[in-house]
This record gives structure tokens, C-alpha cells and sequence, in this order.
């Protein structure tokens, strides 16, 4: 590395322009860089700097965002809007085109029935959205009623709540399959009162409105929550064939017929 190249080095370390600092040699050894003018050399590595901040920024939210392993990639075209009714991929797409929705804290309900992609379609509208740079967190109704009533007591769960209460986009997974005592009502129904016309909420559940007060314990509980959800609120009531009974596998059919080979081997 010659004399230049040395004190560019130190320029960029010393500006804090790490991820570029260490590629100098490797930048400068193409040709093409060389003969490029001062300014299109200098747009070229700041560009490179600042794509890798944003790599990095969004595999951080991604980590954060707690997101549930899915059997696919979080592709819309993966998901099979032929057999679904209620939502459509235009919807989705616009959905995820402009996220001046999440900046005026719209929500979003993702009604339906067990094994219709609710969860798949959320976490594919949060992942776009930390893409986008929006901080987002997923967590089940379960979950969130767990570290509501155990913030006091354990530093784990006030470390969440705190990572929940700053986000851009919460995902709550699986309103109304949980049983909220009186205590953790109130404290879930603070959550959204905290959140109301300030952060924006996916919800799913595969329960209708009606079935909510189950959850929540109380007939008014559950309509103050849904007067805060629902008025500014997109909602999509899926239909269609669970995706995991259409795709069931069996051990017979599957593992075992795979896996023949595998057996053989071990045999052997």
C-alpha cells in the first residue's frame, strides 16, 4: 500500500468510515477506480459506507425483531392467494410500496382461521418495514401478557417492553387465545391506550370480536380496546384451506420414504 493509500486509510478511520477504511487496497487495486474523477471516486466509496450501515442496521433490527422461524422464506409470492380469500397480493404489495400507514400509526387485523398464513403475511409486512428502516417487534398475545405482569420483578422483561414501547410496528400474534386475568387486562389494555394514534399494530387472531372478551375478561374491557384498534384500522377476514392440512406430511409418506437412503446408511 503506498504512501496515499496509507493516509486515505487513516482519513476514513479517523472519520469513522470503517467498513470502507479496511477495503482501501482492494478498492484502489481495480483500474477502473483510478481513472474515475474525484467525485464520482469520492460517491462511490461513501455509497459503499453507507450500504453496508444499512446492512448492518437491518440484520440488527431483524435480530430484534424476534421474528418466528417459517417452513419458507418470507416471499409473497410463496404464499398461495389462489386458495385464500379476503386478502390479495395487490393489497400487500401497496401495503408495503409506502409505509406513510405505520408514520400515522394506522393498524392493521389479520382475521381467519388457524393455518391461513396470518402470521406469515405480518412478519412479510414487518420485514418489509425494517427494510424500510422502521423498528419493528413481534411477540404473541401469551408473551406480551407474560412480560407486562413480570416487568417489576424480572430485568429481562422491562429490557422488552422498553424494545416495545420505542417501536415503530408491533406484531401481536394471536389475540384471543390467551386467558388475561383482571390485572393483565388492565395492564394490556394501558399498552394500547399507550399506543393509540402513536404506533402502529399488526394483530392476528383466529377468533372473532365477540370471542375476545374471553380473552380480557370483560364485555367493556374488550370494547374500549377494539374502539382503539379499530378506528384507524385496515382488516382483512381470511378464508380458505389451512395451509399446513393441504401440505400435511406423515411419517410413512414422508420422512421415511425420504429418508430411505439415510436409513440404509446408518445400517450399514
Amino acid at each position: 500500500m503506498d504512501a496515499q493509500a496509507v493516509a486515505l486509510k487513516a482519513l476514513f478511520n479517523e472519520l469513522n468510515l470503517k467498513h470502507i477504511a479496511h477495503k482501501v487496497e482492494e478498492f484502489l487495486a481495480f483500474p477502473e477506480n483510478l481513472d474515475k474523477t474525484n467525485l464520482q471516486f469520492m460517491l462511490d466509496v461513501l455509497g459503499k459506507e453507507v450500504a453496508e450501515r444499512r446492512r448492518i442496521a437491518v440484520d440488527k433490527r431483524l435480530r430484534h425483531a424476534g421474528f418466528p422461524m417459517f417452513d419458507k422464506e418470507l416471499e409473497l409470492d410463496l404464499y398461495d392467494f389462489g386458495c385464500r380469500t379476503g386478502v390479495t397480493k395487490r393489497q400487500l404489495q401497496e401495503l408495503t410500496g409506502n409505509f406513510v400507514w405505520i408514520d400515522q400509526a394506522y393498524n392493521i387485523l389479520l382475521l381467519g382461521g388457524s393455518g391461513l398464513g396470518k402470521s406469515f403475511l405480518a412478519c412479510y409486512v414487518g420485514n418489509k418495514a425494517i427494510e424500510a428502516g422502521y423498528k419493528v417487534m413481534f411477540i404473541s398475545m401469551n408473551n406480551l401478557a407474560h412480560l407486562l405482569r413480570t416487568e417489576g420483578m424480572l430485568a429481562r422483561s422491562k429490557y422488552r417492553l422498553k424494545r416495545i414501547r420505542s417501536c415503530d410496528l408491533l406484531i401481536l400474534d394471536e389475540v384471543g387465545n390467551a386467558v388475561l386475568d383482571r390485572q393483565d387486562a388492565n395492564r394490556f389494555f394501558q399498552l394500547i391506550c399507550d399506543f393509540y394514534q402513536q404506533t402502529s399494530i399488526i394483530l392476528t387472531s383466529n377468533k372473532d370480536f365477540q370471542e375476545w372478551t374471553a380473552t380480557l375478561g370483560d364485555a367493556v374491557m374488550t370494547t374500549a380496546v377494539l374502539d382503539r384498534v379499530l378506528h384507524k384500522c385496515e382488516v382483512f377476514n381470511i378464508g380458505g384451506d389451512s395451509w399446513r392440512m393441504s401440505e400435511q406430511r406423515t411419517i410413512l409418506n414422508g420422512l421415511m420414504k425420504g429418508g430411505t437412503k439415510y436409513a440404509q446408511r446408518i445400517r450399514i
